[in-house]
């Protein structure tokens, strides 16, 4: 047990950087400070969204209180953390476990499967306590705090905030070992990471479907009834995604009684079991699997003189540059599933529960009164305005654009493409998957409600212009503050406070458009118009910016 926590220690120091972090700080506090402002800025930035959300969930509570209901707002956070835990999971523990740049090096220590994929366990499960905190601790102290719970109830919540991301991210590395260990395709690590990911998401698109078909109407008069009624109604129906969530939620309600230590026990003893089984898979078919994981192929073939004409033909030089960035961005599995593919599924999955419920009733549903008025058109188009802005900015694609090139970057010195035109790629790449997202969620909308040609047209036409600014500005954060000193591709996007930052200002121009729309304009042209002239400026202010600062900046990266 010794060796697993010296493990679990110099594993913690190389993923958080820390030995590094302390000998600079040694000599000089200027990155500790750097560190400690960029801490604060994020705070700052996300508490205006932690803020809404504990407001949402304090009038959530006001409104099931007198229903005896409250105790959905625990359920719901916990299903949230167990959701995201469980989605991430999966692609933390592949690229950790089996990718990372001492992956290999583990097989030479005198040490077991269990102890070493339990180090590595543990390092994800600290990693995925920090993404936890912001969804459930608002609702373990809100309910806390307004029900005037007792001392067990904060006991419990401690304990049970320790516990939940136990049994999804479990669940998540047992069919990752297995897959590693069975599939046979350790010597195609990419193809793997890309082929794992894109499972994962259609199994999660195949639960929400089966989900949303097998369960009851939600407008249903009778099944409101019955839900409102039962005590535990709501909490039963949101756990169903994850079932055993119910016992804590039951455990932090009934905190004063004996059932509800019983329920808490039950909730940790499924959690204990669940990472047993990992840890026990991992003691069987973890060193197995990894064997050979950091291993590529390569084809051999014989070019023809059709083959050497072709190669000969080429592209014009930013076309060329172009098809690299996409290539890089298509074939690296971190920035496919995290930008391309998310950028391309996320209209689809936040139409399927609203298209199955509409399928499923057959009265007129909510928008479609909406729709029947100009201001209820404008509000619509300002929320989609404000989803695709997002989309852009979350992906990160040119957020990390200049990060990607890592220790590399000093090639784009060397080659015969100025840096306005190496700019100018880098925007047209994340531009064109921008616009193809934005495509595919009007498409999703237009399905899902009746809309009229001109709010379509009008739709696309400020979408196209919408996402520039906002890759113009995650490019100016890359610039700024690269990313370049990083051992594998995981570390360049997930590790980047550049992609946190494009998300935030995503965030604000979002929530700021979508305000002044509905604020102060009234009909869809207007807005459309507004919408229009407020992007194209930032657009242009920004494109300016890029070419003058953003070259000496390129200038000074390379050396």
């Amino acid at each position: 047990m010794n060796s697993y926590w010296a493990l679990l220690k110099i594993l913690i120091i190389n993923y958080f950087g820390i030995s590094l972090f302390q000998i600079k700080n040694q000599k000089n506090r200027r990155p500790y400070l750097k560190k400690l402002g960029l801490f604060l800025i994020i705070i700052a930035a996300i508490a205006p969204t932690i803020a809404l959300y504990a407001k949402l969930l304090i009038q959530g509570f006001d409104l099931l209180a007198p229903l005896g209901q409250e105790g959905a707002i625990l359920t719901l956070g916990i299903v949230l953390v167990s959701s995201i835990v469980f989605v991430f999971g999966i692609f933390y523990v592949i690229n950790f476990f089996y990718f990372a740049a001492d992956a290999q090096s583990l097989l030479a220590l005198p040490l077991s499967g269990y102890q070493v994929l339990g180090a590595r366990f543990s390092v994800v499960l600290i990693n995925e306590y920090l993404s936890a905190l912001p969804f459930l601790l608002p609702p373990l102290l809100i309910y806390g705090i307004k029900s005037g719970a007792s001392a067990l109830y904060w006991l419990y919540a401690a304990v049970g905030f320790l516990l939940v991301p136990l049994l999804p991210l479990s669940l998540a590395t047992i069919p990752t070992v297995l897959i590693m260990r069975f599939a046979n395709l350790s010597r195609r690590k990419d193809l793997l990471k890309i082929l794992g990911g894109l499972l994962v998401i259609a199994l999660a698109v195949g639960y929400q479907l089966l989900f949303q078909k097998s369960g009851p109407n939600a407008m249903d008069p009778a099944f409101l009834q019955d839900l409102l009624t039962d005590r535990s109604g709501l909490m039963n129906l949101m756990s169903r995604v994850f079932p055993s969530t119910r016992y804590l939620g039951l455990a932090l309600i009934n905190a004063d009684q004996l059932g509800g230590l019983v329920n808490l026990l039950q909730f940790a003893g499924l959690s204990l079991l669940a990472v047993a089984l990992a840890w026990l898979t991992g003691e069987k078919l973890y060193f197995k699997g990894l064997v050979g994981s950091s291993e590529t192929t390569a084809k051999r073939k014989m070019l023809s003189e059709a083959d050497y004409r072709r190669l000969g033909k080429g592209l014009p030089p930013v076309l060329s540059y172009w098809a690299k960035e996409m290539r890089l961005l298509f074939r690296t599995p971190t920035y496919f599933i995290n930008s391309v593919m998310t950028n391309l599924l996320v209209p689809i999955l936040l139409t399927i529960p609203f298209f199955i419920q509409g399928r499923n009733q057959t009265t007129a549903m909510p928008w479609e009164k909406l729709l029947s008025a100009a201001s209820g058109q404008t509000i619509l188009m300002a929320a989609i305005i404000g989803i695709i802005v997002f989309m852009t900015g979350s992906n990160a694609i040119t957020a990390t654009s200049i990060s990607r090139e890592g220790r590399e970057f000093f090639i784009s010195k060397y080659i015969p493409l100025s840096y306005r035109k190496q700019i100018l790629a880098k925007l047209l790449s994340a531009y064109l998957l921008g616009v193809s997202g934005a495509v595919l969620l009007v498409i999703a909308v237009r399905v899902l409600m009746p809309l009229d040609n001109s709010l379509i047209a009008m739709l696309l036409g400020v979408s196209m212009v919408a996402i520039t600014p906002v890759i113009e500005a995650g490019l100016i954060i890359d610039l700024y503050n690269p990313k370049l000193n990083w051992e594998n591709e995981q570390q360049a996007f997930k590790q980047n406070f550049n992609v946190v930052f494009s998300m935030l200002l995503a965030i604000l121009l979002g929530g700021a458009i979508i305000y002044i729309v509905i604020r102060f304009i009234h009909t869809p042209v207007s807005a459309a118009l507004f919408m229009l002239l407020g992007f194209g400026l930032a657009a242009s202010l920004l494109y300016y910016f890029l070419m003058t600062w953003g070259v000496k900046r390129c200038q000074e990266l390379a050396g």
